[in-house]
This record gives structure tokens, C-alpha cells and sequence, in this order.
């Protein structure tokens, strides 16, 4: 496995401390500090007027593999205390084509501090870890829901030390309840993907690197393997390839149902929506909408796994929408996911669907200097809503 999940007594563990913090210290994760892992990734997210938890269940380490490549987990500890995790910062790499080129980035995700050690000096003490430890040419990629106010505080601000932050792109999330089906939906030929299917899968990836950027380096023998933990809870049977009257495959998706290590836990409703969830809910029964959970329920949806076909391919893409809609609702689930650069030309469809859309925000961040110049803009951001 790709994680580093350390063995060493806590005792000798290294220690990274800062001259601004004294009390604290930055260390590698181990596999024993895993409950608390999951306990702090749990840490409550405003969203829309909900309030969320982001739940890894069974193995906070299994599920940050379907994250990340290469997931690197630094934790906060007293120094006093060094068992003890008080904040989590995963900086881990993904593989990915960038200008059409194979490439690596480092994604910052799951930043999270226990409710009685919020402040500035934990924060401080990270950052002084990004800015001692890691090269000042590494430029990291975020991504901010809109409500979630903190993280946009700690990450879209500039501050001395850390890393200058970037705007790149705005992004939208559609929870997708119900599609029209396109009037040209019956002239496209949907197969299961199966093993003598993947050299065309992973050739079809290849020409589509060419049109996205951040677009993962996909192989579909990992799937295949059964136990990659890139492809985390799929299977082969979880992906569709969509041909024309050509016989040429124009667009390819997997539906993925995370429940098994990764769910989102309602722990509160804005008083507006607590009072307008029992008519919600009951409009929701009659359409076949998302419903809201009772508070510390989970919502049940899937994910969009890799909607890809050409970005100007509307048409196709429709019929992606309308097909997955379809086989979610025949797997028993309500809706699924799908995250969407507002400048794709793809999400113009998405006004012919029921969606709950949340908003986000995308950004580099840098020691050296805007990173614009290293990417093509032409090309359209392309983000795996499940890797989010």
C-alpha cells in the first residue's frame, strides 16, 4: 500500500516543532492513532443550511486510499502527549494528467481540529510545517463547499508564511434526482464494462486526457484486480461504456456506493429548514426527490464515477445523465452525484435534471508565484465528485 502507516513507538517517532508554537508538534499518522483519525475527520462542515459530517467508517486509513494515490496524513500532538491527536492535515499526492502529461498533485484535504484546540497557533504550527518541510516549487490544490466559512478563513486568505492561495474555477455539485431522458437516447448502445472491454476503456481515457486537466490517470486493470484501493468498493459490473451508430465509444461512467467507508451524516438543520423538512419530505415521496433525514441520519445516494465523454458532446452526455438516473433508481437508491467546472460545456444539460446543487470553489496554492502558467485553460477542469 501507498500510505505510510507507521509502526514506531510514539516515543521515537520524529517530531516536527515550530519557534512560533512550543506546546505542539506535527508527526506522521500511525496505524494506531486510526479511531481518532476517524473521530476528528468526522468534524462537523456547514453546507446550504446543513450542517454535515463527513464520516469515514471501518478504517479512516482504507478510506483516505480512494483519496488519494499516495495519501501523507500529518497529525497535531502535545508534545507533552504525543498518543494524543488534536488536528489532522492529509497532504497526499494524486496522479493525474496535466496538459495532457502524466503529473502528480498534492491535494490538501480533511483539515481538521478537535473543538477545544481551534485557533490560531494549531493552524500557525501546520502551516510552519508546509513552509519548513515541503518544497517551495510544490503547489497544492483545494477545493472549499461555499458555506463551509472555516476552511475558506484558514486556505483563501493571504497570511505570511503560508502558502498564496489561487483562484482557478468555480465548480457545482448536482445531487441528481431526476433526468429527462433526450429525444436521441435510443441511438446509443450501452455496454457493462467487462475485462476483454478494458483495453478500450483505457484507450478511451487516453484521447480523452487530451480535452481535461486534472483528469486522473485511470487504468481499469486496477478495477479489474478486485482489490486496488484506488477502485475502493467498485467493480466492473459498476461502469457503463456508451457507443454511437458507429460503433465508437463516445463516453464511459461508473456509479459508485460509498456507504461501506465513506457517508455524510446530517447533525443539524438552519431553523428554516427544520421547519419546512416534513412538506419537503412529503414532496419528495411524490417525486422521487432526495429526501432529508432526521437529524444524525445518513443521506443514501451514489457517485458519479468518471462521467467522461468529449466536453462539447452535449448530446452524449444527456444520455449519460438520463442512463445513470436510470440504474441508480434500478439499484434500490434515490439519486447520485456529480461535480461539474462551471466553464464545462457538459453542465448547460444539467437544467433539464432535479438537482440539489451546492457550490464550491477551486484553488491552487503557492510559495513561488502564480501557478496559472503551468496549466493549459483551454482545457476543462475535471473533478471525481467521490475523490472530492
Amino acid at each position: 500500500m501507498d500510505i505510510a502507516v507507521l509502526d514506531t513507538p510514539f516515543e521515537e517517532m520524529e517530531l516536527y516543532q515550530s519557534k512560533n508554537e512550543s506546546k505542539f508538534a506535527v508527526r506522521n499518522a500511525t496505524s494506531a492513532d486510526d479511531e481518532q483519525l476517524m473521530k476528528l475527520s468526522a468534524e462537523t462542515v456547514p453546507s446550504n443550511g446543513i450542517t454535515l459530517s463527513y464520516e469515514r467508517v471501518q478504517s479512516y486509513f482504507a478510506a483516505t486510499q480512494a483519496q488519494y494515490n499516495r495519501p501523507d496524513l500529518k497529525v497535531v500532538v502535545p508534545v507533552d502527549n504525543p498518543k494524543m491527536v488534536i488536528a489532522m492535515m492529509n497532504l497526499g499526492w494524486r496522479y493525474c494528467y496535466i496538459n495532457g502529461q502524466p503529473d502528480l498533485m498534492r491535494y490538501v484535504a480533511d483539515l481538521r481540529m478537535h473543538p477545544d484546540y481551534r485557533g490560531g497557533k494549531v493552524m500557525r504550527l501546520l502551516m510552519d510545517y508546509v513552509h519548513d518541510e515541503i518544497s517551495k516549487e510544490t503547489i497544492f490544490e483545494s477545493v472549499v463547499l461555499d458555506g463551509n466559512l472555516v476552511a475558506a478563513n484558514i486556505l483563501h486568505n493571504e497570511r505570511k508564511g503560508f502558502p498564496l492561495p489561487y483562484f482557478y474555477d468555480e465548480i457545482r455539485t448536482f445531487t441528481v434526482s431526476q433526468a429527462a431522458k433526450p429525444k436521441n437516447f435510443s441511438s446509443y448502445r450501452i455496454k457493462v464494462l467487462s475485462r476483454d472491454l478494458i483495453p478500450e476503456a483505457n484507450d478511451f481515457i487516453l484521447k480523452m486526457k487530451e480535452l481535461y486537466n486534472f483528469f486522473p490517470t485511470y487504468d481499469f486493470n486496477g478495477l479489474a484486480e478486485g482489490n486496488h484501493p484506488f477502485w475502493k468498493g467498485m467493480a466492473l459490473n459498476d461502469f457503463f461504456m456508451i457507443y454511437d451508430t458507429n460503433h465508437s465509444l463516445v463516453g464511459l461512467y461508473g456509479l459508485w456506493n460509498q456507504k461501506g467507508f465513506k457517508q455524510t451524516r446530517v447533525i443539524d438543520y438552519s431553523k428554516p429548514l427544520k421547519l419546512i423538512r416534513p412538506f419537503y419530505n412529503a414532496y419528495a415521496n411524490v417525486r422521487g426527490v432526495l429526501s432529508l433525514p432526521q437529524i444524525n441520519g445518513t443521506f443514501d445516494y451514489l457517485m458519479l464515477h468518471s462521467p467522461i465523454c468529449h466536453p462539447e458532446h452535449v448530446e452524449v452526455f444527456s444520455s449519460l445523465i438520463f442512463h445513470a438516473k436510470e440504474q441508480t433508481k434500478s439499484r434500490g437508491k434515490e439519486t447520485y452525484c456529480v461535480t461539474l467546472a462551471e466553464n464545462d460545456p457538459r453542465i448547460q444539460w444539467m437544467k433539464n435534471t432535479t438537482s440539489h446543487v451546492l457550490k464550491a470553489k477551486h484553488f491552487f496554492h503557492s510559495f513561488s508565484g502564480n501557478p496559472y502558467a503551468r496549466f493549459d485553460r483551454k482545457r476543462i477542469s475535471y473533478f471525481e465528485v467521490g475523490r472530492i
